[in-house]
């Protein structure tokens, strides 16, 4: 076995490689180089620089027989030339996001359900592309894919979801000093997480399972939370009081567009997120080993120390 991580020093794709070396599973790091984040954190792991969609760069790459890929950010050119030039590829493993269900028609959502992308001008419209791509290359081609789709994702190395549906680095601050902190309608939409780490052992899993070639995964931490209780899970966390305004999507778009950088953000955090992630316990026996209460908590404080330093 010998794994190709495209994306491996990226937040999601260096947990990836460090929770494949962990179980003593041989990794190569696929990197454009540009973001220097967590080079750190995956020395002693071999690096290649290279450009995934680059033609002739990956079928240089893949003169090296790589049994596993995992691409942390699928897209058409990566599974193109993975498909064309990785001539012993056992395992295809792509990381996509449940938002392409939205708006959801049914709760918890598994996956039968329709994934249309949300909206068309998203990244979660360009997930819809390439997964598509790749069930269509298995039913087809035999291509040995596997998708996992986590929900929204956090842990350490990354800033919260914020109020406003992005990661708005004055989300923290804003708790800390007790601000108003608006929330669409009447904060009851749900919110489930995955903790970066968990879905980091979920691409392990998938890699040691390969009966899952050919399946669409939900990975998801056991249950959803409100955005009214994810607010207070961040202030508890920070020993603060929330102070949470209700106000509807228009209504926030009409007083604070100054505040919302990314409107699709915002429109989507208004929807429910609500998952069943029992055909991933079934097929990779993947039983999430923290509480979204948790994942929320250790965020916010590893978030809120990033501010003294």
């Amino acid at each position: 076995m010998q794994a190709l991580v495209m994306g491996g020093t990226g937040w999601v794709g260096h947990f990836v490689a460090l929770e494949l070396a962990k179980r003593d599973i041989p990794v190569t790091i696929l990197t454009r180089g540009k973001r220097q984040t967590f080079v750190d954190e995956v020395k002693g792991i071999p690096l290649i620089h290279a450009d995934k969609e680059d033609e002739a760069a990956m079928a240089k790459i893949f003169q090296t027989r790589y049994t596993h890929v995992i691409d942390t950010v699928p897209t058409k050119a990566s599974i193109e030339w993975v498909a064309t030039y990785a001539k012993g590829l056992r395992h295809y493993i792509h990381c996509s996001s449940t938002g392409g269900y939205a708006p959801l028609p049914y709760i918890p959502c598994n996956e039968n359900a329709p994934y249309g992308g949300f909206e068309p001008t998203t990244g979660w419209a360009q997930k819809r592309i390439v997964d598509a791509l790749v069930m269509d290359k298995f039913m087809n081609r035999g291509f040995p894919g596997t998708v996992l789709r986590p929900c929204y994702i956090t842990g350490p190395g990354m800033l919260p979801l914020d109020n406003l549906g992005d990661r708005r680095p004055e989300f923290i601050p804003d708790i800390l000093a007790e601000r108003p902190i608006i929330l669409p309608n009447d904060g009851q939409a749900l919110l489930q997480p995955i903790y970066v780490k968990e879905l980091a052992r979920a691409f392990a899993l998938a890699v040691e399972h390969p009966h899952s070639i050919g399946q669409v995964y939900n990975i998801c931490l056991d249950h959803a939370v409100t955005l009214n209780r994810y607010v207070e899970l961040n202030a508890l966390a920070l020993n603060r009081k929330p102070h949470i305004v209700h106000m509807d999507v228009e209504e926030i778009l009409r007083k604070h567009r100054d505040l919302v950088p990314n409107v699709n953000g915002l429109r989507f955090l208004a929807t429910h997120m609500c998952f069943d992630i029992s055909k991933a316990r079934r097929d990779l026996d993947f039983q999430p080993r923290i509480t979204p209460e948790e994942a929320i908590e250790e965020t916010a404080v590893w978030a809120a120390a990033q501010l003294k330093s």
